[in-house]
């Protein structure tokens, strides 16, 4: 048996082996997880309970699925045990965490430590239930998305706001109140039991003050589907680009203020986001790189698990949308949303996968072998699984089994085919990984296996592969070579105009390292001449094009040329 507590009622936590009959419940887990942070004995209750799953793990070729909603729930508790150690959380909550298995493990599934404050996270959530303990209980999921995203401070959609801008100070407890309301007084275009919490995140992420959502309810109501005609509702402000007037100086930035005067991709992505979002639909602002100019587009979800992506994109010369995920600030793609949609992670056998993942993390440093059968075991019962994959290559890397990683590769290729974006981002750390372990015929490989898998509408997956080879190139020592790669690149047609900004920026670089300026200078003065000919950039655009060419010259000693391309940038100014 389970010797679960002493006579004084703290927790001793003896996990032993035994029949499957006098295993504990998951009840029994919770409640010696929650004894083991009250008496501070972290480290033992971790120690215990890995013990306990790379015991039974190890014992079986597969978990039966019997056992393995207790497995996950004592994994779960561990990563629970881990986020706490070193950090002061509220026991209150953390109890009141471990007292559901829904709670307990949409916070670990949800929670990410690389990137959120989980002290903060953790604070959020006391506050809420403090001030509002029924409504926390009913809408726990907008709870945790608003703890997740106002963790830290709210991030502007775009930087061409202007000057004047509202003072946003809003506090957890009033965005959760508002879209309480939203949802339980079926003001929202989406139901609330059809959102998960990772796509609450794409709603409650609304930096502007409560007055701009009042107006939206007053003032931008519309159909669910056709939420897109939003973005082409704001007039386009065609002098401000013109007159390469970026940022918005048209009195304060608000919602009202864009109706009615007007305004550029970015305000005109930027009122259908923040309106989307006020009515309760998932949405997400774009950036894109083009030949002219960059340009600004948004996405929303027109239907439970189904986004509508590239509103107001306009042409195919945006192979790629950037956006920011608004739990973590980190970057991420149209590509990535679309992933999302993936029918096979909303399948039956996900929730299985979801746990044997669970167990592959808190394994993968004590059991790595355990930990490894589980995270091939998720991406068996589903294909795309991405977690899984990238669990497994972690594993296979700080193993060194760097066969069985290249292996693990060419499988990945046949199963991820239809998300290119995917294998190239896998490519790049694998062909890296190899680098460094000394193998770099293996690590151009890799990067060379993808030629087969990309297609011709994926120029910036190519750009970056080729810069990989570039940079490979380079670090061997030959800079010649590298130089020339480089050039050639900056001369192929699908990478013009302001697409071959961040190439120069490179090359100036480069060259700059490996002495070669005179050559820099050489090839860039008709290459930039040639991209201004043909491309007439605004002039804000062309300055920038400019200042890198100044800096060419100044890397090469030209002061007199350096001076002529100054005066060339500030005409610039008043043109």
């Amino acid at each position: 048996m389970y010797g679960w507590l002493n006579q004084s009622g703290v927790v001793l936590g003896v996990f032993l082996a035994c029949s499957v009959w006098a295993a504990p419940t998951a009840e029994q887990i919770r409640k010696a997880t929650g004894d083991y942070f009250s008496a501070g004995k972290q480290d033992e209750g971790i120690e215990k309970m890995t013990g306990y799953l790379s015991q039974r793990i190890s014992r079986v070729s597969r978990v039966p699925s019997r056992e393995m909603g207790v497995l996950s729930v004592a994994g779960e508790c561990v990563e629970l045990l881990e986020l706490s150690k070193s950090r002061s959380l509220e026991e209150d909550t953390l109890l009141w965490l471990l007292g559901s298995d829904v709670r307990l493990h949409l916070f670990i599934d949800v929670l990410d430590p690389a990137h959120d404050h989980v002290k903060r996270v953790v604070e959020i959530l006391t506050m809420l239930r403090s001030e509002d303990p029924r409504g926390v209980e009913t809408y726990f999921d907008l709870a945790l998305a608003i703890a997740v995203v106002m963790d830290k401070p709210v991030r502007k959609m775009h930087r061409q706001m202007g000057k004047n801008l509202l003072t946003n100070r809003t506090e957890p407890l009033i965005r959760f109140a508002y879209f309480k309301r939203l949802f339980a007084g079926g003001i929202s275009k989406l139901d609330y039991k059809d959102l998960s919490v990772r796509e609450l995140i794409f709603v409650v992420h609304v930096p502007v003050p409560l007055s701009e959502l009042e107006w939206s309810l007053q003032n931008a109501d519309g159909k669910l589907g056709k939420w897109g005609e939003k973005y082409s509702s704001i007039q386009y402000d065609h002098d401000r680009l013109n007159q390469s007037r970026f940022s918005w100086d048209n009195g304060t930035y608000t919602l009202n203020a864009i109706r009615n005067q007007g305004g550029i991709c970015v305000d005109q992505a930027y009122f259908s986001v923040i309106t989307a979002r006020s009515f309760g639909i998932p949405c997400l602002y774009f950036r894109g790189i083009g030949e002219s100019c960059n340009h600004a587009w948004f996405a929303f979800m027109e239907r439970p698990g189904e986004w509508h992506l590239g509103i107001g994109r306009y042409g195919s010369e945006y192979t790629t949308g950037y956006a920011v995920n608004p739990q973590t600030n980190m970057q991420m793609t149209d590509h990535d949303v679309a992933y999302t949609c993936e029918r096979s992670l909303q399948s039956d056998d996900a929730d299985r996968a979801e746990s044997d993942l669970v167990l592959a993390r808190v394994l993968k440093e004590r059991d790595p072998d355990s930990a490894l059968k589980c995270a091939k075991e998720a991406r068996t019962l589903i294909k795309r699984f991405l977690p899984a994959w990238e669990m497994e290559r972690e594993i296979l890397i700080s193993q060194q089994e760097y066969d069985l990683l290249q292996k693990q590769f060419d499988e990945k290729k046949d199963v991820f085919r239809k998300y290119p974006y995917i294998l190239a981002d896998s490519a790049k750390l694998i062909s890296q990984t190899l680098k460094k372990a000394g193998h770099a015929e293996e690590a151009t490989l890799v990067i060379k296996s993808l030629a087969g898998v990309l297609g011709d509408d994926q120029e910036d997956l190519t750009y970056s592969l080729e810069l990989e080879e570039i940079e490979r190139i380079a670090a061997s020592g030959n800079m010649k070579k590298a130089r020339r790669e480089l050039e050639q690149m900056m001369e192929s047609p699908q990478y013009g105009g302001n697409k071959s900004f961040g190439l120069i920026s490179k090359y100036v670089e480069m060259t700059k390292k490996s002495g070669e300026t005179a050559a820099a200078v050489k090839f860039l003065e008709d290459y930039v001449e040639t991209l201004v000919q043909k491309y007439q950039f605004p002039s804000s655009y062309e300055a920038r094009l400019w200042s890198m060419m100044k800096q060419a010259y100044q890397n090469n000693g030209d002061l007199a040329d350096m001076a002529k391309v100054e005066t060339r940038i500030e005409r610039l100014k008043y043109r």
